[in-house]
């Protein structure tokens, strides 16, 4: 049968209309059960440290990993700062301490990322976030600052302050609940906000824009409101780590398991590259077979200049299949986030801290 565009958005608005009574239920239980916490019936605990929380209302790819890194250079050089995750992806279930010869597979992409970029700082995984903060607590008691990187939905916790991270390109409060639309939570959840960070940005945007868009976000009182750009820093060696500078044209395999790879593809083909993408899903766990499927792709591009880039998430999972790419130019892209209003965003989070 073959499928016009009538009959392909008449099945695509059945889905649609098939998915609200899924969505309506799904919103249903998650409004009770922060009416159970904001009426105290459900109690979050609080701990006698600054916590503070990164995360976001919607499903993946907003950004939370680079900006947490962003916190920690903004309070290491001050403070004895421990990070704590869900470490999403995993195969173990039990509280892991995070080391820099951990693999992805037992803690996590995302956190072991950040232990490989701050080796001075504790990292722990655990889903109980209390549980995670007792522990910390425990054993590193000289702690000073407690990190909860995707915590805004795990309420049994309470947080002194929120971030909250929402994407430029899809913001929530243009979006829907689950499974409509990518919302974990309703867009009510931005109220225990103290910060709302649009991130993704590009840069030089209209004014009129950003004031329309910070106009939709009803700020309360106790809220502040930015926007973060992505800087792409200098490409690295994957085996080695060591910098790769080049201003040349090259043929670039991208390999990618990430929520949203369109900024990075738009970055690379603005800079002149030619990109043959190989698209994985978010947190994807990479098998032999795939590596053979990039190789295949690889070899089989006849360019004098070509190499293999992956994003540093991915990086964390490929550096164990080193021996299977042999001598192919392979690296990966760190990124580091740029806020607007930079001074300001991080005066309120070091008050924050000093007073807590």
């Amino acid at each position: 049968m073959k499928w016009t565009n009538f009959n392909i958005q008449t099945f695509k608005s059945l889905i649609y209309f098939l998915l609200i009574p899924l969505s309506f239920i799904y919103g249903s239980i998650i409004a009770i059960r922060n009416l159970l916490f904001d009426y105290g019936i459900f109690k979050a605990v609080s701990h006698n440290i600054p916590i503070i929380c990164i995360g976001n209302l919607s499903v993946g790819g907003t950004g939370k990993t680079p900006h947490t890194q962003y916190i920690i250079n903004l309070l290491k050089p001050d403070y004895k700062v421990a990070i704590l995750s869900r470490g999403y992806g995993r195969k173990t279930s039990t509280l892991q301490y995070v080391e820099t010869t951990s693999t992805a597979t037992e803690v996590g992409d995302e956190p072991l990322q950040l232990k490989l970029n701050n080796p001075d700082c504790i990292v722990v995984v655990e889903k109980n976030r209390n549980k995670g903060v007792k522990k910390i607590l425990k054993d590193f008691p000289e702690t000073q600052v407690i990190l909860l990187d995707d915590g805004y939905q795990h309420r049994w916790i309470k947080a002194g302050f929120n971030i909250l991270i929402t994407p430029y390109e899809s913001p929530f409060y243009k979006d829907n609940l689950m499974p409509v639309g990518n919302l974990r939570e309703s867009k009510k959840g931005a109220e225990r906000a103290n910060a709302i960070v649009f991130s993704k940005t590009p840069e030089n945007i209209n004014p009129t824009l950003k004031k329309g868009m910070l106009e939709r976000l009803h700020l309360f009182a106790h809220q502040k409101a930015y926007f973060s750009h992505i800087n792409y820093c200098t490409l690295r060696c994957i085996s080695t780590n060591k910098e790769f500078t080049s201003y040349q044209k090259y043929s670039i395999t991208l390999v990618s398991g990430i929520a949203n790879p369109k900024p990075l593809v738009d970055y690379l083909e603005n800079a002149g590259h030619n990109i043959t993408h190989l698209k994985f899903a978010d947190h994807h766990n990479y098998t032999s077979n795939d590596i053979a499927n990039i190789l295949a792709k690889h070899n089989a591009d006849k360019s004098a200049k070509k190499l293999i880039l992956t994003t540093e998430k991915d990086a964390t999972k490929l550096k164990q299949f080193l021996t299977q790419f042999k001598d192919s130019n392979f690296y990966y892209i760190p990124i580091e986030i740029k806020i607007e209003q930079e001074d300001k965003f991080e005066k309120q989070i070091l008050n924050y801290v000093a007073k807590n």
